[in-house]
């Protein structure tokens, strides 16, 4: 546990700041410095000064530093001559390792089956299809049973002529959004069965070579 949340903070470095971690320091004299850090363990944090007419990089330790702050992790204190994060920064830094953990375990068993990945690209494809597929058949077939439902030639004649254009304008739309809602769903449906059954196929290595299962 000695260097644990220095560990931790070393992974959030990655996806905090796509180049270094900026870091604010309060001496015990009340003087701030801010910069980047360079490296860190929980006895001594090396950053690069922002505004330093030597600009060489600085080893702080904590008999000097009232607390230091992580833009994007949190606040660091001295405690028995060791940096230690509060309450606060703690929590979010075994969040983030636990989110790494499941990432890694997400990606680890990806790669040991390759089916999952292609299987689930296809029921995700299946599933944004039939998304758009089935709501747009739907429309298209109000639309066109709107648009060719007759118009009531009572009133004016320009009312009427309105009313005209109105239910050809919707028979019109009905009859893109139709085919075009069941071409996606028809689509849709295949692919999102097939990736399942892709998804949930295992291959299982043996002596005499690769076989495969189904599970259902």
């Amino acid at each position: 546990m000695k260097k644990f949340y220095f560990v931790l903070l070393a992974l959030i470095a990655t996806t905090v700041s796509a180049f270094a971690l900026n870091v604010t320091v309060t001496f015990t004299n009340g003087q701030t410095m801010e910069g980047t850090i360079v490296s860190q363990t929980d006895t001594t944090l090396l950053i690069s000064p922002y505004y330093s007419v030597s600009h060489q990089d600085i080893l702080i330790t904590p008999d000097r530093v009232k607390y230091f702050s992580i833009s994007g992790v949190g606040r660091f204190y001295p405690v028995d001559g060791k940096f230690q994060p509060d309450e606060k920064t703690k929590a979010k830094l075994l969040k983030k390792q636990a989110e790494e953990a499941a990432h890694a375990k997400v990606v680890s068993e990806r790669a040991a089956n390759p089916n999952l990945v292609i299987g689930n690209a296809l029921k995700k494809t299946g599933g944004v299809c039939m998304g758009i597929g089935i709501p747009s058949a739907i429309v298209g077939a109000i639309l066109v049973g709107v648009g060719n439902s007759g118009v009531d030639t009572s009133g004016k004649p320009e009312d009427v002529a309105a009313k005209a254009k109105t239910k050809s304008n919707c028979a019109a739309a009905g009859y893109v959004l139709l085919p075009m809602g069941a071409a996606l769903t028809i689509v849709g449906i295949p692919l999102n069965v097939h990736g399942k059954r892709i998804a949930e196929m295992n291959i299982n290595y043996t002596g005499n070579g690769a076989g495969l299962s189904f599970n259902f």
